[in-house]
């Protein structure tokens, strides 16, 4: 209190002296003013006038602009913190995160591991085996906590077990209940009093609910199945490269309204799935769908169901738009790349940015469930995205939650039309070529999704097979030739696509040298050509790089 009062006393005696300080200013302006105005018209004097008027003036516009910045800053920043409330459910372990340590204190009892952070403590621990995990956990209240952390469970459930483990409410869980044939139960609501992001992040994106905002966009374009003929549709949306919605189709396949988890529970229970990487019996991956709480969710992304479940494959008719008619890769008839997939997943799972391989353009069915999704042009890279510069290699978050989190209040920062909408049963999303595009499933979600090369996106899917490191879907022997083995099938089998392949690509390069012709005709093509003195070489050169 004395501290308090002594402080109060300061910025008492300081604020009296700034206001004798100002008072002082404004008499010496007054009295100069009015020398002025009563005629002592010197140099000196009119300059002594005439200064403080103006400075008082700037100062005061500029505390004005500076105050009105603040403020619309202070209402952006409001605006964005209001949006960015997260329903975020407390942790069984009383695990917060590290800014609530300036208010209730860290109890970090992790002995000589102090020195170290909490992301290389996880690191640590995660080279032990399942029982050094459980024994490390008796140590101190903190390495309990740390002992809980799921992402390290995940790795040694997937590890020893693969998809053939049982679901137990965790991945701790999990795997004591596979390999012991027993359930834990999750124990009594300890608090550890620890504060650590790295465990506490993890925590709020599995238990987060998905905010109304991230869901109130829609700017997508619609067309009618019934109403757009395949002419119009490639002129409205294909060619010009432009995402759409389609409604009022897949509603008529016998898939529709029939499935759901129940259905696959009921039909293919002992049928293995393709599920993130490992094979997985169905009725395993429902109960797991149902009952998980995990912020890196297990997908069922299989491309061979069809062969597992022919049924499956008959159950759905592949739209106009998209025919084998129109795909040229269907002209490879057995070896061509992967191109359909049955798609499963719990909420809050899905896929991060990335963009449909080999230069396909894709269309994407929603049976059951409700997605969201996010669409960026192809030249602009989504905020938290770190692509290479040739495309192999894509770095993001690896929880979907996670990026909506942190990043997706970013994107009206990219300048760009980035298009989003609400999937729900019975439509079909239409992903040109070179879209960067993210999926979240709103509900637990079942859609069927194929890929496909048509003649207006020939070129772009050519340029792409050009590296045999982005060839995707096909053996890796076959994939530096895979190039012209794709070209020969259009050549032999539909020469009139390559006959429309070609013509386009002249009415391209065409374009581009009667643009670069316009560059070098106008001045600025003049004054470089005089400053670099631009021979045959560079000519050619130069025109690279412009295309490019």
């Amino acid at each position: 209190e004395k501290k308090n009062m002594e402080i109060v006393d300061l910025s008492d005696q300081w604020s009296g002296r700034e206001a004798k300080k100002d008072a002082n200013v404004r008499v010496d302006r007054e009295s100069s003013l009015n020398s002025w105005v009563e005629g002592e018209d010197t140099d000196v004097q009119c300059a002594a006038a005439k200064k403080p008027t103006r400075e008082v003036e700037g100062v005061a516009d500029k505390r004005k602009r500076k105050s009105a910045g603040k403020d619309e800053k202070c209402a952006k920043r409001s605006k964005v913190e209001e949006d960015r409330k997260w329903v975020v459910s407390s942790h069984p372990l009383g695990i917060q995160s590290l800014g609530m340590s300036l208010h209730e204190g860290n109890k970090r009892n992790v002995g000589n591991f102090r020195v170290l952070n909490d992301l290389t403590i996880v690191r640590i621990i995660g080279h032990l085996d399942a029982k050094d995990m459980l024994k490390i956990g008796l140590v101190s209240k903190a390495m309990l906590a740390f002992s809980f952390h799921d992402d390290l469970w995940r790795v040694l459930v997937l590890r020893r077990f693969g998809g053939n483990f049982i679901w137990n409410k965790s991945w701790r869980g999990t795997y004591i209940a596979t390999r012991k044939k027993s359930k834990e139960e999750f124990p009594l609501r300890i608090n550890t009093g620890l504060c650590s992001d790295v465990l506490f992040h993890s925590w709020m994106c599995k238990t987060t609910e998905i905010p109304e905002q991230w869901l109130s966009k829609e700017n997508i374009s619609v067309c009618s199945y019934d109403k757009v003929s395949v002419k119009e549709f490639v002129t409205r949306f294909e060619r010009p490269n432009i995402p759409a919605l389609i409604r009022g189709c897949a509603n008529k396949w016998k898939c529709f309204g029939k499935w759901n988890p129940q259905f696959f529970e009921k039909e293919y229970s002992k049928t293995h799935f393709h599920v993130g990487g490992y094979s997985m019996r169905m009725d395993r991956y429902i109960r797991y769908m149902r009952e998980c709480c995990d912020d890196q969710t297990l997908y069922l992304f299989d491309k061979k169901f069809h062969e597992a479940a022919p049924i499956l494959g008959k159950e759905y008719v592949v739209p106009k738009y998209f025919s084998s008619k129109r795909d040229l890769f269907s002209l490879l008839d057995n070896r061509r790349p992967d191109y359909k997939w049955l798609i499963m997943g719990p909420k809050r799972s899905g896929s991060t940015f990335h963009k449909d391989p080999n230069g396909t353009s894709a269309w994407n069915a929603c049976i059951h469930g409700l997605k969201k999704w996010i669409l960026i042009p192809p030249n602009t890279l989504p905020c938290g995205v770190h692509a290479s510069v040739d495309g192999v290699d894509v770095t993001s978050p690896v929880s979907l939650v996670e990026w909506f989190i942190n990043f997706y209040h970013q994107l009206d920062d990219l300048g760009v039309n980035v298009i989003e909408c609400i999937q729900h049963p019975g439509d079909i999303i239409f992903v040109p070529c070179g879209w960067w595009h993210c999926v979240l499933n709103v509900k637990e979600s079942i859609a069927i999704t194929q890929n496909y090369v048509s003649t207006s996106n020939l070129s772009k899917s050519l340029n792409a097979l050009r590296l045999p490191e982005l060839v995707s879907g096909v053996p890796k022997e076959r994939r530096s030739s895979f190039r012209e083995e794709f070209l020969t099938a259009i050549k032999t089998k539909a020469p009139e696509s390559y006959e429309e392949y070609l013509s386009m690509s002249k009415k391209k390069k065409f374009c581009k040298n009667s643009n670069l012709a316009k560059l070098f005709q106008s001045d600025e093509g003049t004054k470089l050509d005089q400053e670099n003195e631009l021979d045959g070489e560079d000519i050619e050169e130069a025109t690279f790089k412009f295309s490019f």
